[in-house]
């Protein structure tokens, strides 16, 4: 007796809809994500108990070494675009465009202005040793009579260039947008504790009286 044969129906699916969620998904996340800067100085910071909000952008970020070095770092291109106009002329030195790009790029600022124009001509082999080795002066300037450091030029200038920014946006661009730029300080839980207080010195002396202490969440029972 011969076998009956039964009809096969391919069974077909709209991928459409499913395409268009995930399409919607990717966008969302990407417009929402806040990416983390590669930094090349990286700090492990104290545990705490104390839970608060950290600002997610519009940040002036100054990182502190076990050694006690001083780094900079900010998420905004156009302040620090800002704060190199004002640098390159209070510190008396020169970039060209090229070299200007390249600074731009940066992640951390922790190279006395003085060499940057030797530096920015390195390999980034060459570059990552400097900026473990040297980082920001904090010494007073003393050709200047105002006695600053240029630790503090950085951070005034980096204040000027975020509020330069923020005063060129229109009434549109400005809704949601801080109109300050948040000093955050990092210090690694191994840096010697006058090195953070010389900083908060630092910056007390220029009037910059607010600032975050970032640490690490640490649950009470942990």
């Amino acid at each position: 007796m011969g076998k009956i044969k039964i009809k096969k129906n391919d069974v077909w699916i709209d991928m459409t809809p499913m395409s268009d969620v995930m399409v919607l998904l990717l966008t969302f996340f990407m417009l929402s994500a806040n990416f983390v800067k590669n930094e090349v100085v990286k700090v492990v910071t104290p545990s705490s108990e104390t839970m608060a909000k950290v600002p997610a952008s519009a940040t002036l970020d100054i990182t502190i070494d076990p050694e006690g070095r001083v780094l900079l770092a900010t998420d905004k291109t156009s302040t620090l675009e800002n704060a190199l106009k004002t640098m390159l002329t209070e510190r008396g030195v020169e970039l060209s465009a090229e070299q200007k790009k390249a600074f731009l790029a940066e992640t951390q600022l922790g190279i006395p202005m003085k060499n940057y124009p030797e530096y920015l001509g390195k390999t980034h082999e060459e570059q990552v040793k400097l900026l473990k080795a040297n980082g920001i002066p904090t010494d007073s300037i003393e050709a200047r009579e105002d006695k600053m450091s240029e630790f503090q030029l950085w951070v005034k200038a980096m204040k000027n260039g975020y509020k330069e920014w923020y005063n060129d946006l229109d009434d549109v661009d400005k809704s949601g947008v801080a109109n300050k730029l948040d000093i955050c300080i990092k210090a690694d839980k191994s840096t010697p504790y006058s090195a953070v207080k010389m900083v908060i010195n630092e910056l007390q002396d220029i009037n910059e009286s607010r600032y975050k202490l970032l640490t690490q969440y640490k649950k009470a029972d942990e």
